[in-house]
């Protein structure tokens, strides 16, 4: 199984993401946990992720999230702006996806 993590801010617009991220992986028969959480709860859901994708508005604390999470050989991106504001979970899925097989 594959585990995905989001972050933004409140954890509010990554969990909308997630809902229909689950959506459009049950539709194409992929077994993935996906898990949204607010910025400052990353360090303690990190464990067993396999992509971590973090909203757009957060690209300042990229560096220093993705060296947080390196030690834990967890692959981290920024939710691509497009598929963030319009809550494209599916987008996001393939972004997700792509990251882990990078």
């Amino acid at each position: 199984m594959k585990n995905i993590l989001l972050a933004c801010g409140a954890g509010a617009s990554s969990g909308f993401i997630a809902q229909k991220m689950r959506k459009a992986a049950k539709q194409q028969g992929l077994e993935v946990s996906i898990r949204a959480v607010s910025d400052t709860e990353i360090m303690e859901n990190i464990e067993d992720i396999g992509a971590l994708l973090i909203g757009p508005h957060l690209k300042h604390r990229f560096e220093e999230i993705q060296k947080d999470v390196e030690p834990f050989g967890v692959k981290a991106s920024i939710i691509d702006r497009r598929y963030y504001a319009t809550l494209d979970g599916e987008s996001v899925l393939k972004q997700a996806l792509a990251l882990m097989n990078e």
